[in-house]
This record gives structure tokens, sequence and C-alpha cells, in this order.
């Protein structure tokens, strides 16, 4: 064992959760940090999902048209519950605590689905628009825990993901008129999307090829392994990608035109720079581009 160095040790059976009896149990080795712990490093990491969530919660507490259980607030709400959830699963690698993680990911993504769908519609469309997406998400979570099953539930979850995606551009379109900030705008969609993709791009690798990365990061030795627990990477990833949706849906659905407060304050890295260069962006009468709700 050297200053800097030092073997992982072995991974027990169980910790002080017992047993894990998840469906998934992924590439970090179990208890090996702590016996409090199943898996160390994609515990910690979900604090990405909390702090993002936080910070969107903070920002649109004290707005008048939000609040701390505002539909502005909802989206944010569910990124803490993804967050708070995942920890459990990675804690104690259970199978109650593996549906609590996988269900949040409906809660988070149906939220956001929903501010964009219904903001602009009158009160009867938004209560139609909400039950639809209940009438979906509802069904396939009884199912995906009655049955135990995945590919529902990954199907469900990304046609969310896709229409809130596909929502998001539209708006950037319909409600910003300013060539340059539209520009913006969509490469800070773009940004979202690659930023998720090259989170499941590490989880695959993470999830098909555990036996070299295993062996990669044992031959390195702590604490160096556990910067290729690549599943943590994931949730980092992933975090930021949903903030970017979560925060830019947010702005698209309250912009306000001739609104000359600072748009970009609460928001943070890395919304919080593109919509400062946004606030700036004039057009030749001199407008910001910005369309009334």
């Amino acid at each position: 064992m050297s200053l800097f160095r030092w073997p992982y040790a072995e991974s027990p059976i169980s910790g002080a959760w017992g047993t894990p009896n998840s469906n998934h149990n992924f590439c970090e080795e179990d208890y090996v940090i702590t016996e409090y712990v199943a898996e160390f490093i994609n515990t910690l990491t979900n604090l990405t999902y909390v702090i993002y969530g936080a910070y969107g919660i903070r920002r649109v507490w004290p707005r008048e048209d939000g609040g701390l259980f505002s539909t502005l607030a909802f989206p944010y709400w569910g990124l803490v519950g993804v967050g708070l959830l995942s920890a459990w699963f990675h804690v104690t690698l259970k199978y109650h605590s593996q549906m609590g993680d996988d269900l949040s990911m409906f809660l988070a993504v149906g939220a956001v689905l929903n501010q964009v769908l219904t903001f602009d519609a009158p009160p009867h469309k938004r209560v139609g628009i909400t039950l639809a997406i209940l009438g979906v998400v509802v069904p396939a979570s009884v199912y995906h825990c009655w049955t135990d099953e995945i590919i529902l539930h990954e199907i469900v979850f990304g046609v969310m993901v896709f229409m809130t995606g596909k929502k998001i551009r539209k708006l950037i379109r319909e409600r910003v008129k300013n060539p340059e900030a539209q520009k913006r705008l969509k490469s800070m969609a773009s940004l979202g999307t690659a930023s998720g993709l090259f989170g499941y791009f590490l989880w695959s690798i993470d999830f098909h090829l555990c036996s070299y990365v295993t062996a990669f990061k044992r031959s390195l030795g702590l604490p160096w392994g556990l910067i290729f627990e690549l599943h943590g990477w994931w949730h980092i990833f992933t975090g930021i990608g949903a903030y970017v949706g979560m925060a830019l849906a947010e702005y698209l659905v309250t912009i306000d035109e001739g609104n000359t407060s600072k748009i970009e304050e609460g928001f943070v890295w890395p919304v919080r720079a593109v919509l400062r260069d946004i606030e700036g962006t004039k057009d030749a009468n001199g407008s910001s581009g910005k369309k009334q709700r």
C-alpha cells in the first residue's frame, strides 16, 4: 500500500441492509467503502439531482406566479425526488427501493411534460391533459411493479422524454422571435440532450463491460478507481441534462415582453450564462424578441 493508493477490499455478501435483492446491481462493488452504503459513489452522485432541483425550487418559490408547490416548482420537486429515491436504492439495493427509483423518473418527466403542454391552455383542457398523462403513467407504474418488467417502463419514459423535448423546441420557435436568441436556446437544448446521451453511453459501458471496468478499477486501486464508477457519471450527466430541460421549460412558459429584470437570476450553470447573453440580445428594433405570454 502506498501513501496515495490502497487496494480494494473484497466485496462482502451483505452489509447493514442485508443481502441485495434488487433486479439490478450495478458495476460498483457492494459495500467496499462502508458497510452502511451498498454503492457509495452511485449514492453520492445523486446529489446532482438534489442540488439542481433545490436551486430550481429556490428560484420559483418567491415568484408571483410561482410558489413552493406551484406548477413551476413541481418539475424541480420531481428532480429532487429522483435524487433521493435513487440514492435510497443505491444505499440499500433492495427491490422496494428499486421500484421507488424507477417510478421517480415518471414523476420528474411527467411534471415537465404537463407544464409545457398546459401552461397556456384553458382550464378544462389543462385538466384533460393532466388526466391523460396520469392515465398513462399510473397504469404503467402499477404494471411495472406488479409484473416486475422493465420494457414498458423504458418505452413510456422514453416517449415522454421525446415529447417533452419536441415541445420545448416548438416553444423556442413560437415564443422567441429573435433569431440569435432562438439559436442560443436551441444550442442549450442540444447541450441538455447531448449530456443525457453521453450519460447513457457511460451507463452502457458500465452495464455491458462491467468485468473489464472492474478489473481496471482494481488495477488503479482506491481512491483513483472511484473516478471510473461510470454509473455515477451517468447520474451527473443526466442530472445536468434534466436541469437544462426543466430550466428551459420554465423560461419558455414564463417569458414576458418588456421585462427588464435580470432573467438569468436564480438559474445556475449551464443555463445562467446563456440566458444572460439572451437578455442582451436585441433585434433591429431594439426588442429582445420575447413574445408576450
